[in-house]
């Protein structure tokens, strides 16, 4: 390992290479920076990554003249890096992405990571995302390492020794910090509902964004709750530190939090470091089917754009738009329905642009991607109440998905359920529920 100063980065790399970035709040800050700072000596550089707190200056610099960056996630700035074509979405269940690197599908000329100090044997940890990251170190042809020492050292299948970096920069510089958005009323009434379908002993999973955590706040009256989630975040350190989350009912990995990536602030970045009670393994084993199987009661808890009146799922696209991605969604719903006792349950607010616009709609606007399929969900949550979908005919999941629609909709919507299922609308009384 060669110890290097940021600005030394472009000679390592070239002025062509593909590069992959590790994930989320593990993104390699300083690297990110030098590569800004010296972008003119790149000429063509694909960067491969997921979820980033840098992407904004993609835009401010005018980073498309030297780099084009491919996703596995869509956030507010690559959305417009979409729309202007310098950036491009990668379609892949989040337990396939390593298997992109390790098959060759993805090749990279060179990975930048960010990783905790080594101990006396030389082990570093991936820290606060592993996911597809190891992966890409493993086989890319150089590894660059920005050693931070306030990168936590997590346990489980993360270490990476020092004679598998190349080249080495050393930080000391707080990770990226990530507050949950503050919580509606409407969220807190959809963490309410989804509370009330939650098992005692169940095992949680959620994805990112407010309606998870509203959920999460609303288990406070739960007993021996277990955590395996794709994604890790401040509002799990509550449950555990009150002894709701216990883990020992999980029946898989009994008296341990297992996650890939920890998105949060230092409360979460410090509950983890060194705790023997979190586990940190890559998505091929987080989001696999077979693991999933081996675990009790698996609640997956998933948010999405739309459902439609036969419970297909949008959790991807606005008007044929790349928004967000795949992420873990159906790796866990699909997970769920092997656990025994599982249960995926998605959650919606029941409108969005200002209310203008249902979120449950007959059908799911044309180009929209189908991220969870129907015979898949059990649950849909929005802040009107649940529908129940499992076992139920296409017409009663119709019934049960208009009774928790906005009021305002649901006139629309049953109008529509009538050309699509009868010869005359008013088959149930919404208005009555």
């Amino acid at each position: 390992m060669q110890k290097i100063h940021p600005e030394d980065l472009s000679e390592i790399i070239g002025p062509r290479a593909a590069i992959g970035l590790g994930n989320a709040c593990a993104e390699p800050q300083t690297l990110i920076d030098a590569l800004i700072e010296s972008r003119n000596a790149f000429e063509s550089v694909e960067i491969y990554g997921m979820i980033h707190y840098w992407t904004d200056r993609f835009l401010e610099y005018d980073l498309s003249k030297n780099f084009k960056l491919n996703v596995f996630m869509v956030d507010r700035y690559t959305v417009k890096g979409i729309q202007k074509g310098f950036t491009d979405y990668i379609p892949c269940r989040y337990s396939n992405i390593p298997e992109l690197f390790h098959k060759d599908h993805i090749r990279l000329d060179a990975v930048l990571i960010s990783v905790s100090p080594p101990d006396a044997s030389g082990n570093c940890t991936y820290g606060v995302s592993s996911d597809f990251t190891r992966a890409m170190a493993e086989n890319a042809g150089i590894v660059v390492a920005e050693i931070n020492h306030r990168m936590p050292r997590v346990y489980g299948n993360s270490i990476i020794h020092i004679d598998q970096i190349d080249f080495m920069v050393e930080t000391d510089r707080q990770l990226p910090q990530v507050q949950t958005s503050k919580l509606t009323d409407t969220d807190r009434r959809i963490g309410e509902h989804v509370a009330r379908i939650i098992d005692d002993g169940a095992t949680i999973q959620i994805g990112i964004g407010r309606l998870s955590e509203a959920t999460l706040e609303s288990l406070q009256d739960k007993k021996g709750l277990g955590i395996h989630s794709g994604l890790l975040t401040d509002g799990m350190v509550d449950l555990v530190e009150k002894g709701i989350v216990d883990n020992s009912n999980k029946g898989f990995k009994d008296g341990k939090v297992v996650g890939t990536t920890m998105i949060g602030t230092d409360r979460l970045f410090g509950f983890v470091h060194e705790n023997k009670q979190v586990e940190s393994y890559p998505s091929d084993f987080t989001h696999n089917e077979v693991t999933l199987s081996k675990i009790n009661r698996l609640h997956a808890i998933n948010s999405a754009i739309q459902v439609d009146l036969s419970g297909q799922t949008n959790a991807e696209t606005i008007g044929g738009i790349q928004v967000s991605g795949v992420g873990g969604q159906s790796d866990f719903v699909g997970g769920a329905g092997l656990s025994k006792g599982g249960k995926s349950i998605i959650v919606i607010s029941s409108a969005r642009s200002k209310g203008k616009r249902s979120r449950i709609v007959p059908f799911l606007d044309l180009g929209a991607s189908v991220t969870s399929l129907r015979h898949d969900i059990d649950y849909v949550v929005s802040e009107f109440g649940i529908a129940a979908l499992k076992g139920k005919t296409l017409r009663q999941r119709s019934a049960a998905l208009i009774r928790i629609a906005h009021p305002k909709f649901r006139d629309e919507l049953e109008a529509e359920y009538g050309r699509l299922y009868a010869k005359k609308t008013g088959l149930f009384n919404t208005k009555a529920r």
